[in-house]
């Protein structure tokens, strides 16, 4: 799901899908600030890294003596994230936007912590 975030200068988009920034424009020209996420060379604007950025060696690593599979980046950015709130405490309603990534079995296989 999409979530629209503005103020007076800018408009912002975010994707439930990986918590995602797919949008950042001017509300005066229309210029956008974001990566347009073109197929053809790489299709994300600006994902979650979580737990790990970049690569792991064989695509694992291990803590507690147990082995885990990994792969690049972690698994947040293919994961959907619950919108917990779009205003908060002292702040205008849609300035601020909270998401949530809740652990699951998939998610312990790979990560042990909640």
């Amino acid at each position: 799901m999409r979530y629209i975030l503005e103020n007076e200068f800018l408009t912002a988009e975010i994707d439930s899908f990986g918590a995602e920034v797919k949008s950042v424009r001017h509300k005066a020209d229309g210029r956008e600030y974001m990566w347009h996420g073109d197929q053809k060379y790489w299709g994300r604007t600006s994902p979650v890294l979580f737990p790990f950025v970049g690569s792991l060696k064989n695509k694992e690593y291990r803590f507690g003596g147990k082995t885990y599979p990994m792969g690049q980046h972690g698994f947040a950015r293919d994961m959907e994230f619950t919108c917990e709130t779009q205003a908060g405490q002292n702040i205008p309603a849609g300035n601020c936007i909270w998401f949530t990534l809740t652990s699951t079995d998939e998610t312990y296989e790979k990560y042990p912590f909640a």
